[in-house]
């Protein structure tokens, strides 16, 4: 998936909201709205943002939609952050360096 789709959808607090919730195990839609306190309109249309950067997953049983959380493309991030961790820690390192040798 796409870093960039995946940062996209947890660009809203709602949506990092719903994330760390289902992070504790899934949930049925109609749950995830009452505590949220979304509209039914809301709540889909986070869903399907959610979905389509493959953050979660709906199993439908009946009229019930049941939500879990794929845990891949989290995963994707933190590998990127931990890139992006590297470098700053390396430049740090780097500045360390110069800076102990020109105390001396």
């Amino acid at each position: 998936m796409a870093l960039d789709v995946i940062l996209d959808a947890l660009a809203s607090e709602p949506r990092r909201q719903i994330v760390a919730r289902l992070s504790a195990g899934p949930l049925p839609t109609p749950e995830l709205g009452r505590r949220f306190g979304f509209t039914k309109q809301a709540l889909s249309k986070h869903i399907a943002i959610l979905e389509g950067a493959g953050l979660v997953r709906r199993t439908v049983r009946g009229r019930v939609h049941d939500l879990t959380l794929v845990q891949a493309p989290l995963t994707e991030v933190t590998g990127w952050l931990a890139e992006v961790e590297r470098g700053w820690q390396a430049s740090l390192d780097r500045l360390d360096e110069v800076l102990r040798s020109t105390d001396g």
